[in-house]
C-alpha cells in the first residue's frame, strides 16, 4: 500500500541448534536478510530471546484505516 500503510514486514529467523560437549543443546539465531547471529548457551536463553521478540512486536501499533 502507499504512505507505507499494510501489514507489518514478516522476519524470517535461521535457527541453528546442536549439543554442546556439557550435553546441553546450544541454539544460534540470525535474520534470513543478514545481521550479526545471536547465540545462545541453552533453549531457555533462545525461548525467553523470542517472548521479548514478541513483546516487541505485539507493541507496534497497527496503521489506522480511517473511516469507510
Amino acid at each position: 500500500m502507499k504512505g507505507g500503510l499494510g501489514r507489518p514486514k514478516a522476519v524470517t529467523l535461521i535457527v541453528r541448534m546442536w549439543r554442546g560437549s556439557d550435553g546441553a543443546v546450544k541454539a544460534a539465531v540470525k535474520a534470513a536478510e543478514g545481521g550479526p547471529t545471536r547465540y545462545f548457551p541453552n533453549l531457555v536463553a533462545l525461548l525467553h530471546y523470542l517472548e521479548q521478540a514478541q513483546e516487541k512486536i505485539e507493541e507496534i501499533p497497527l496503521p489506522s484505516q480511517g473511516l469507510r
